[in-house]
């Protein structure tokens, strides 16, 4: 067993390194077996593991293909097209556009979503969840790592390892939602958008545990009533809008999932 260190603004983290294209979590110890992971190493988003298109969101449209959800402060329509995928990152560009989906809402903004319910995907209910990534700078954006209930079940199950509204660099928002709403607002010793952080939550039985760089710096309490998917997206913010013609991204190292 060999092993990798990853220095952030928080501390340095050990990842052990169990074989080739094998790895620990960088946070939680025990026993794991990694289950779904995504290196985005090729040239585009995978369909086989990710689609474009998550229930989450209320306006589906077929021409122009994508969601949107104008009902939760978003104001983008989320497309294929804003995600890309090159030297090992995938790049989500919130950007402003000129839209209109099937339902005749016209949108001024795009980005994209990606939803682990490609045919290779990954649905689970209990386990631990990580994300690499960089947030944007310029205000009026929300990057989020997060799970939504899966198809077949209708009571809402989400974790958001982390939301991040870019005008205000110095708050993370972890949290559960099922039964009472349960989490934190963190504050971390770093700029999210200055560099690439690990995320991660432990969804357990008794309750999730938060991880930000390896360090635990949440517990919420409860457990999600069903089985759930993976969601990465970067909307954009209608509480605090961008300025006209600013252009957001999130860019993605990699994302992980893991069974005890």
């Amino acid at each position: 067993m060999s092993v990798l260190t990853i220095t952030t603004a928080e501390h340095t983290v050990p990842v052990l390194l169990s074989g080739p294209g094998d790895v620990e979590p960088v946070g939680p110890g025990g026993r794991w077996t990694l289950k779904f992971q995504d290196e985005f190493h090729g040239s585009a988003v995978d369909g086989a593991k990710w689609q474009h298109r998550s229930t989450a969101e209320s306006d589906w449209s077929d021409n122009p293909y994508g969601t949107g959800n104008p009902d939760s402060k978003q104001m983008e329509f989320d497309q294929p097209g804003n995600c890309s995928v090159a030297g090992g990152a995938l790049t989500i560009t919130a950007r402003p556009d000129d839209i209109r989906s099937e339902s005749g809402h016209h949108y001024g903004w795009s980005s994209c979503l990606i939803t682990s319910t490609g045919h290779q995907g990954y649905t689970f209910r209990y386990g631990y969840i990580e994300i690499r990534a960089t947030l944007p700078s310029s205000r009026g954006f929300w990057p989020s790592f997060w799970t939504w209930h899966a198809a077949g079940h209708r009571q809402r199950a989400e974790t958001d390892v982390f939301e991040y509204f870019s005008d205000n660099h110095q708050r993370l928002y972890l949290s559960s939602h099922w039964g009472n709403y349960q989490g934190c607002i963190h504050t971390p010793r770093f700029d999210p958008s200055a560099g690439m952080h690990v995320y991660g939550a432990d969804i357990h039985e008794s309750g999730t545990d938060f991880y930000i760089d390896g360090a635990q710096v949440c517990h919420a309490e409860g457990r999600p009533p069903s089985p759930v998917n993976l969601v990465v997206s970067n909307f954009v913010y209608n509480g605090v809008p961008p300025a006209p013609r600013s252009v957001g991204n999130l860019v993605v190292d990699y994302v992980r999932a893991w069974q005890r």
